[in-house]
This record gives structure tokens, C-alpha cells and sequence, in this order.
């Protein structure tokens, strides 16, 4: 059985937004909660969190990053009436962002991308890479992100580094369709690691640190923008 909370601070919209649910699938177990610090006092794992960002007292990015320091796996999709939240939530790794007002059809459509994604788990995008030890085929989820450093390519990923022997520009542009993108003239990032930028800083949400060119401080920044509306414009594929 698929466990959803639904937490937002307008009881009417917890409401609508539970009974979406349950038109979906009926057999579901729905909790709703009126604010965060309720959700993360009765937290239990959950599948998917339906989150409002603008909560009184502790606010959805808030409970956001409570939930993900006791699940790293549970979907969060925020609700959100503004868009320039979504900026600021990135550091949380949410699944989806639903603008206010949501109705069934966006509600149908997240809900059967993540639990697509869920059932597909086992069928994630790998990819293989000539390193100087011989192929290895990694996850591109698993990938933090490649630097260029004595005239290898080192990848980092979440369990091991590797070194090969590449041009930083061809590592890039071939990882440009799966999220990466060069905040340095030696490094390519996975944005989807990204925790918080800083000045010239990116953090990453395994505690790593990579520069941020000041050249192109602005339109790496205006990447990391685009990348997260994408997310929030797509609608369940």
C-alpha cells in the first residue's frame, strides 16, 4: 500500500489535495498535517510528501531539509504559490514542484511519476566511461561531478573516484543532456547534487565544495535557474 502525507497550513487545501489523492487510488493511506513541526513530530516513512513551501512557523524548505535528514528516499513535491521559491528549495532534492492553485490532472500525473520512477528504480540511466583502469559503467545519479586535474578527468562519485583520460569539453557536452553543466572551465556538476551556492562557492549534498568561476558566476547561475523550472513546468511524462 502507498503511504502519501500532505501537509500544508490551508485546511482546505490539504483537503483537496487528499482527496485528489484518493480519487487516484482509493486503497491509499493519506495523512494530512496542518504544519511541519506536526509532520516531523509523527513522521513515519512515507512514499511522497505533498509539502506547502509558504507554512507559518516552520516553513515547507524548513521541513524539507528535517524530512530528508531522517529519509533520504521518501519523493517530496512541493506546493508552492510562487515561483521564485523554487530557487531557494533546490538544496532539498524535491521530486516535483505543483504551482497553486494544483488540480486533479497535475496531482494524476505526479503521482504516476513517482511511483513510475519508483517501480523503474532498477532500470536507471547508466552510462559507461574508458578509464585508465578499463570501463566502468556508472548510474548518472551516482555521479557528482568530473574535474579536470593533471591532464586526467577525475569522477566523483557517490562510493569511488575514477580517472580517465578525456577533454573536459567532450566530459561536458556529452553530459549535458543528463543534468551537468560547467561552472568552471574544469569542472562539469551534476545539478541534481547541488546543495547551495555561495559567492564562488557550489556545495554539494555530500559535503564537497567546487569553485564557481566569477566569470561565469551569472549564466551558470542562469543554467541552475533553467534546470530547476524545467523541473517545475514538467508534467508527469
Amino acid at each position: 500500500m502507498y503511504r502519501i502525507a500532505v501537509c500544508d497550513d490551508d485546511k482546505n487545501i490539504r483537503e483537496q489535495v487528499r482527496k485528489m489523492i484518493l480519487e487516484w487510488k482509493s486503497q491509499v493511506e493519506v495523512r494530512v498535517f496542518s504544519s511541519g513541526r506536526e509532520l516531523m513530530e509523527n513522521y513515519q516513512p512515507y512514499d511522497a510528501v505533498f509539502l506547502d513551501i509558504d507554512m507559518q512557523g516552520m516553513n515547507g524548505i524548513e521541513t524539507g531539509k528535517a524530512i530528508r535528514s531522517v529519509d533520504t528516499d521518501v519523493k517530496i513535491v512541493y506546493l508552492t504559490a510562487y515561483r521564485d521559491y523554487v530557487a531557494g528549495a533546490f538544496g532539498v532534492h524535491a521530486f516535483q514542484y505543483l504551482l497553486k492553485p494544483v488540480n486533479r490532472q497535475e496531482i494524476i500525473n505526479v503521482l504516476e511519476e513517482i511511483f513510475r520512477y519508483m517501480e523503474a528504480s532498477d532500470k536507471k540511466i547508466i552510462l559507461d566511461f574508458r578509464t585508465v583502469d578499463g570501463i566502468v559503467c556508472l548510474p548518472v545519479e551516482s555521479i557528482y561531478f568530473f574535474e579536470y586535474e593533471n591532464r586526467r578527468i577525475r569522477i566523483v562519485t557517490d562510493e569511488d573516484e575514477y580517472y580517465m583520460v578525456e577533454r573536459i569539453g567532450n566530459v561536458a557536452k556529452r553530459m549535458e543532456d543528463f543534468g551537468f553543466s560547467m561552472p568552471h572551465q574544469s569542472f562539469s556538476v551534476n545539478m541534481l547534487h547541488v546543495k547551495n551556492v555561495k559567492g564562488q562557492h557550489i556545495y554539494l549534498d555530500n559535503g564537497m565544495e567546487i569553485p564557481l568561476s566569477q566569470k561565469k558566476q551569472k549564466i551558470w547561475k542562469q543554467e541552475l535557474t533553467a534546470w530547476l523550472s524545467a523541473r517545475l513546468e514538467r508534467r508527469g511524462g
